[in-house]
């Protein structure tokens, strides 16, 4: 059984590596000229070419109208296509033009850069270890 006490310290430093996680995606968004959301969802759809709106909005947790906006403005932005589904002619397909896909490919650099620095500060032990956490925090999510 873990104690409170353990319980409470893991909340702080997971809840604090999110805060800054989430502000260093924000400060490359901005340099993009988008926002967080923006940048989040280019990546979600970076990652699952040809998505469905209702599957973005599931990946993002948010209502799918809150997605339809937000690839309106993406799409007026020229970084999203979306293309009629095949398989349900009621729905379209999502995916990155070639503007976002740049955009895309950039974040992902970016990301690689900074976990490359983290990682660097890491004995090939804690790196492993790190790794088989976050692994097993996704998978109890």
């Amino acid at each position: 059984m873990v104690s409170e006490e353990t319980v409470n310290r893991m909340t702080s430093i997971i809840v604090e590596f999110c805060e800054r996680f989430y502000g260093w995606e924000a400060s490359v968004a901005k340099l993009g000229k988008l926002s967080a959301p923006q940048l989040r969802t280019i990546c979600v759809i970076g990652r699952n070419e040809n998505i469905r709106m209702k599957d973005i909005a599931d990946r993002m947790e948010l209502t799918t109208g809150t997605v339809t906006v937000m690839i309106d403005r993406l799409q007026q932005m020229g970084l999203v296509e979306r293309r009629r589904n095949e398989s349900d002619r009621r729905s379209y397909k999502i995916l990155l033009s070639e503007k976002g896909r740049r955009y895309f490919d950039e974040h992902r650099k970016r990301q690689r850069e900074l976990v490359r620095k983290l990682a660097n500060k890491l004995s090939d032990a804690d790196r492993e270890t790190a790794e088989r956490v976050l692994e097993g925090f996704i998978h109890g999510i």
